[in-house]
């Protein structure tokens, strides 16, 4: 084996190690890229959760702040001391549910804002990984098509030789074709019949000789 086969042959299986570790750092990258999808896909169902209790929260103050102004109306207009002092109590009541329900409000409003943001910066990460997952696996497939054209001149033989002394094989069947005369029947049977009247006349003559 000369010196350049055998460099060859390394070379080949230096690559084949190099395309079976890309073909593990794609299953890691596909791995992750299908955690990150999945901690997308549960961050978008928080924040609809999120989203509604915001919702509920919104209808449920303009209803306290109307049940507060009424308590705080009827302690005001009521004659009765006892009923105003309940009524008072009341207000007061409604007023702490106003300033929890603001509270809650504002946290939740705080947490579907980072929220938010963390779906953006997901899908940001989702969308890059994914580009760069592809660009590779476009590289790789382009690096593996070209190691399958280097390794037909590796244990499969050298190609060009093969073509060339095919070829070469080829020319010499057209170059014998064209040398050799092509037989032509009509002519061969008139030679023949010349032949024979040229035999015929010679016997004629030597049997027309005497001596």
């Amino acid at each position: 084996m000369n010196r350049m086969k055998r460099w060859t042959m390394s070379v080949t299986s230096w690559v084949d190690q190099v395309l079976a570790q890309v073909e593990n750092h794609e299953a890691t990258v596909s791995s992750a890229i299908g955690r990150i999808r999945q901690s997308t896909a549960r961050a978008r169902v928080q924040l609809k959760r999120v989203e509604r209790d915001q919702q509920t929260l919104r209808d449920a103050l303009p209803q306290e702040e109307k049940a507060s102004e009424a308590w705080r109306r009827r302690a005001k207009a009521a004659d009765d001391e006892a009923v105003a002092l309940e009524c008072l109590r009341r207000h007061k009541a409604s007023e702490r549910r106003l300033l929890s329900l603001r509270q809650r409000l504002a946290d939740h409003e705080q947490s579907h804002k980072e929220l938010s943001e963390g779906v953006r910066v997901l899908n940001a990460r989702l969308c890059e990984l994914t580009e760069r997952k592809n660009l590779i696996r476009t590289r790789q497939s382009r690096a593996e098509a070209a190691h399958g054209m280097a390794s037909t001149t590796g244990p499969m033989g050298d190609l060009e030789d093969v073509f060339e002394r095919w070829e070469t094989r080829v020319g010499e069947i057209e170059i014998a074709s064209e040398c050799a005369e092509p037989i032509d029947a009509f002519e061969a049977e008139l030679d023949a019949v010349e032949e024979s009247a040229e035999l015929r006349l010679e016997l004629e003559e030597l049997r027309a000789d005497k001596s």
